[in-house]
This record gives C-alpha cells, structure tokens and sequence, in this order.
C-alpha cells in the first residue's frame, strides 16, 4: 500500500532554517570597494564615500550597491571554496568530517547563480559529490553518536538539521524493533 506524503518535515526544516540564515547572513557586514563617490540614505543607514574607499556595509546594501555599479562586492571566491573542501572531505577518512563554515551552501548557492550553464553544470557536479560524501558520513555519525559540540562546529546549518533527524529517526527506530524487551 502507497502512502502519499506532503513535503517532508526534514524538508520544510530545513527551509525554514536556511532562510533564517541567508536573512543572518545578508546582515553581516561585507567589503565594498566604490567605483564612485556616493552619498545616499538607505533604511535609514547613512551612506557616504569617496571613490575607491573600501566600506564595511551590510552585504544586503553592498549587493545594492554592486547591482547599481556604484561599487564592487568582495565575496568570497567559493568555487576555490568548494574545491579545497572537497579534496580536505577526502582526506580525512570515512568516519571524519571536515569543517565547513555554517554557511557554506547558502553562499555556495548565492555564487552559482550567476554563473553561466556550462560553468554551473561543473559547480553542480562537484557540489554533489561534497554532498554525497558529507551525506553518508553524516548518516554513519548520527546512528552512532549524539551530537556534540566538536561535531556541531564542523557542520553547515542543513546539515545540523539532517544530523538531528537521522539520530532522531535512529533512536526511534531501535525503540520499535526492541518494543517492550527491555521492560
């Protein structure tokens, strides 16, 4: 018998985590460089530069700037950032993870919408292959051991989520199969 199921809970999760986060993470200061001197009143933040000053500004507004080629956006190159992650992924084994910043996917995912098919078809690829690998160690983990404090610093916000659920299910699941044998 078939069972239909709406969007999962770990999926609508998630969702609600990551966009949280990309709000958090539009706050967080970010380098613009002017391409020309400004002087403006955005939300209520006063701006004012001269050309080729460096400002830290909410990267919301700095996208806003760049946008309008009033300036330009130091954002981190992440598909060096993925490469590197991958190959540190591969290295340490199959029971260990590395550490990927909690934001990791929310601005991998950011950066890959700019790029064109051919160059996001090989981003994609290579994003997967992070993901897949991440993805089974996470399962590993999370039917062995809680989540600690170590392990929390080395995993991005989704996956944090994805971790609690295996473990949640996994424990769930061992109270099923064992049903009343231990009472």
């Amino acid at each position: 018998m078939w069972i239909l199921v709406k969007k999962s809970d770990l999926t609508m999760e998630i969702d609600k985590i990551e966009k949280l986060h990309i709000i958090g993470y539009e706050l967080k200061d970010a380098k613009i460089t002017l391409n020309q001197d400004v002087k403006f009143n955005i939300a209520g933040i006063k701006i004012e530069g001269a050309q080729g000053e460096v400002l830290n500004l909410p990267r919301w507004i700095g996208k806003t700037i760049a946008d309008n080629h009033l300036g330009t956006l130091d954002s981190p190159d992440m598909i060096t950032e993925l490469k590197q992650a991958l190959s540190k992924e591969k290295m340490v084994g199959d029971y260990q993870l590395s550490t990927l910043d909690q934001h990791f996917y929310i601005k991998l995912k950011q950066s890959m919408k700019e790029l064109r098919n051919n160059d996001f078809d090989h981003v994609e690829s290579i994003m997967l292959e992070l993901f897949r690998m991440r993805r089974g160690k996470l399962v590993k983990l999370a039917d062995s051991i809680k989540l600690n404090s170590d392990l929390y610093k080395k995993l991005t916000v989704e996956e944090v989520v994805f971790f609690k659920s295996i473990y949640d299910n996994s424990q769930e699941f061992e109270k099923q199969i064992r049903g009343g044998m231990s009472e």
